[in-house]
Order: C-alpha cells, then sequence, then structure tokens
C-alpha cells in the first residue's frame, strides 16, 4: 500500500511547479525578443538594400550622362516679381501714402457753387481762412455751365434745372428785405395779413441762403415775408428764434412761427397744424402739414 504524501512534499511539487513556469515565461520571452529583433534587423536591412539601389541608379544615370556628353542642370524656380518681399513693401506704401493723401484733402476745398452762394470770391484755402467775410452766408454770385464752341459736358435735367435757378437768382434786381424795411407796404402786424403775404411765394425755388423771391431758404423766406411789416429778422433760425417769446401750442395763432426744437428749420404757421415754408434742396415754397412733433412755437415782439 502506497504511503500517503506528507505536506512537505506537496510544497515542493507546488514550488517546483512555478520555478518550471517562471523559467518557461522567461524563455518565451527571450524569444520574442529575438523574434523582434530579428525583424528589425530585416526591415532595416531592405532599407539599406533599396538605399544602396537608389545610389547605384543615381550614380549610373550621372555617368551615363557626363559620358554622353549631357549634363544634369537643376531648373533654378523663378520667383514671381510680386512675391519679392522689397516689392510688395514698396506697393503697400505707395497705396497706403495715397489714400492718406486722399483724406487729407483740406475740409475747406469748397465747390464753386457754394464758394459763390457764400459771397466767397475765391477757392484758395489761405484767402478764406484770412477774408473778413467768410461767414457771410448771403448769395451774391452764382457760377453756371459755360460752354465753348466744340467742347461740351452733358448734363441731366435736375442739374440744368438747379444751374437755372441760381442763374435767375444771380440775375434778381427786385426789392430786397432791406428795402422793404425802410419802407414796410404794411403798417400792422397782423396774422391773415402774414399769410396772405406768405403764400404770394408759394412755388418760389429752394436755394441755400436765398433771401430774394428768386430763390429762398427757411430763414430767407421769413425774414422776407416779415420785412414787408416792417419786422427786421436776421438770416439764421438761431437768432429768430431768439427775438420771439415762446408761447404754448395751445395758444399759437397764424402768424407765429414754427420753430424745430433742433433749430434746424422754421416756417410760419398758417393754423390747423400747417405752415408755410421753404423745405429744402430741390424743393419749393410751400403750405405743407407740420410734419414732426418736436417744434415750438415763437411769436415775434412788436413794437
Amino acid at each position: 500500500m502506497a504511503t500517503k504524501a506528507t505536506g512537505r512534499h506537496r510544497a515542493d511539487v507546488e514550488i517546483n511547479v512555478l520555478e518550471s513556469f517562471e523559467l518557461r515565461s522567461r524563455r518565451s520571452i527571450r524569444e520574442s525578443e529575438r523574434a523582434r529583433q530579428s525583424r528589425l534587423e530585416r526591415k532595416m536591412a531592405k532599407r539599406l538594400a533599396k538605399q544602396q539601389k537608389a545610389q547605384r541608379s543615381h550614380t549610373r544615370e550621372h555617368k551615363e550622362a557626363v559620358s554622353s556628353g549631357r549634363y544634369l542642370v537643376r531648373a533654378e524656380r523663378r520667383t514671381k516679381l510680386h512675391e519679392h518681399r522689397g516689392v510688395r513693401n514698396l506697393i503697400t506704401m505707395t497705396v497706403a501714402s495715397g489714400l492718406f493723401a486722399t483724406f487729407a484733402l483740406p475740409a475747406y476745398a469748397y465747390n464753386p457753387d457754394v464758394a459763390a452762394m457764400s459771397r466767397f470770391t475765391t477757392t484758395d484755402a489761405q484767402a478764406l481762412a484770412s477774408a473778413a467775410g467768410t461767414q457771410n452766408l448771403t448769395v451774391a454770385a452764382v457760377n453756371t455751365v459755360k460752354y465753348s464752341r466744340g467742347s461740351y459736358e452733358s448734363a441731366n435735367a435736375s442739374e440744368i434745372a438747379r444751374q437755372e435757378t441760381l442763374n435767375a437768382y444771380r440775375t434778381y434786381t427786385g426789392p430786397t428785405a432791406a428795402d422793404y424795411i425802410l419802407n414796410p407796404p404794411y403798417s400792422k402786424l397782423e396774422g391773415a395779413t402774414v399769410l396772405q403775404v406768405a403764400s404770394k411765394y408759394v412755388g418760389t425755388p429752394y436755394v441755400f441762403g436765398g433771401e430774394t423771391p428768386a430763390g429762398f431758404d427757411c430763414s430767407g423766406y421769413v425774414a422776407f415775408v416779415f420785412s414787408q411789416f416792417g419786422v427786421e429778422l436776421p438770416h439764421s433760425v438761431h437768432a429768430q428764434n431768439r427775438l420771439g417769446i415762446l408761447i404754448k401750442p395751445e395758444d399759437a395763432v397764424p402768424g407765429d412761427l414754427v420753430v424745430f426744437d433742433d433749430l434746424s428749420h422754421d416756417g410760419i404757421y398758417a393754423g390747423n397744424g400747417n405752415f408755410y415754408h421753404a423745405p429744402r434742396p430741390g424743393d419749393s415754397v410751400k403750405l405743407a402739414p407740420i410734419f414732426t412733433s418736436n417744434i415750438h412755437f415763437v411769436r415775434l415782439a412788436t413794437k
């Protein structure tokens, strides 16, 4: 009958099994490492062989070219003109200088029409800056289109109409506001009469700085109407606003002034929410509804 194994013997057997497993594992690792190294060496050998083959081929082609009298010359890449750094910088500086010169043009380079309308006799900047009448906005003369035989410039209908209006304004010889102040045709300032006089000039074209029946702007129109009642008003919305008495809208009557709150425009109140005024360039004196609520009413003080 076999002797039963003791506990010590079983332990020895287990240790031997673990050692055998460890040895096999180490051997497997070493074999895997050798296999990996072998693969790397084969790859390196193939790569080296390919490089050597390419080098031999290049050397053979070079020898054949030399022996046949031909030379292999690599074509040089030509850089385009606009790709040069210096050329790009020059172009950039040129464009920047042109833009700067354009934006730096003097703000006082007036149009001849504007210069004439403002009683400027020259468009020279230095002369304008030193002239005593630079701020005078009374129209004295207006340039017109000049034509010479054999040369012409096309003009649209609105431009021709504008030139005709300015020409008519320049040649006006009738009574002015100053004339009426010296000898007013009306002795009493009444609303109904003021509206009657104001309506006589409906259709008069708008002219910037205008103050005669040949052309009015807003304050020039108001000043001309009231001059016929002996009321001398300056040609300025700001000044006309200061010369009157502020009244409530519900107390306004025909003949009072309608003044915009920003002092950009004024006219003569006609009642029922309407007023006589010279609106803007291209338009004419008209009776029209008051088109904004940003207004106040001024009553001119009489002596």
